[in-house]
């Protein structure tokens, strides 16, 4: 009997272990840079840029507009899906930075929300 105790014991320890070890698989993601006080409103974030742009308060550009609410506003570079209806956070802020408003894809992983950025092209 204290065999076999001992032997369904380590299958399910060797289950835990594997089952822990998970790593989130690399994808593809379409979509925006953008920050995250427009990015995380995701229902309005053409409209607010829009409206920021009309007024030249942020900027004359989504990339102007993105870049100042990052600088002005203590935001962070986030990435919203081409459908607008998810934003995640990103890891590596320094890779988001360059396409600030632009359209993007993202080869990553995703985890609890946020990206983690493997490759990053405009589209």
């Amino acid at each position: 009997m204290t065999r076999l105790n001992l032997a369904l014991f380590l299958c399910l320890f060797s289950l835990t272990l594997s089952a822990g070890d998970k790593k989130p698989q690399e994808r593809t993601f379409d979509g925006e840079i953008s920050d995250s006080q427009c990015g995380f409103n995701v229902h309005s974030l053409t409209r607010s840029h829009d409206e920021m742009i009309k007024s030249g308060y942020m900027g004359h550009t989504s990339a102007d507009c993105t870049r100042n609410c990052i600088r002005g506003r203590g935001g962070q570079y986030v990435f919203v899906s081409s459908d607008k209806k998810t934003a995640y956070k990103i890891e590596q802020q320094e890779l988001a930075e360059p396409f600030a408003g632009q359209n993007v894809r993202i080869q990553g992983t995703e985890q609890k929300g946020e990206i983690h950025i493997v490759n990053i092209k405009a589209r």
